[in-house]
């Protein structure tokens, strides 16, 4: 689930919306993201984002201080 909140992540909705959409494609076409995370190329920059950061089974860092992540 992606959604927003009031405050400045509303300014992440075009980015987040992008990277869900070609997330399900790719995992619609095959891609097994636990076993080999999603690279999202952006845009405008043309650089790629491990979109492994958020997966659900990332190593949990027991130094975080579990805030929002954004």
């Amino acid at each position: 689930m992606a959604i927003g909140t009031s405050g400045n992540q509303f300014k992440n909705a075009p980015v987040v919306g992008a990277m869900m959409a070609a997330l399900i494609d790719a995992c619609e076409k095959g891609l097994d993201h636990d076993s080999q995370p999603f690279q999202f190329k952006m845009h405008y920059i043309g650089r790629r984002f491990d979109v492994g950061f958020y997966s659900r089974r990332r190593e949990i860092n027991p130094e975080s201080s579990f805030s929002v992540n954004g």
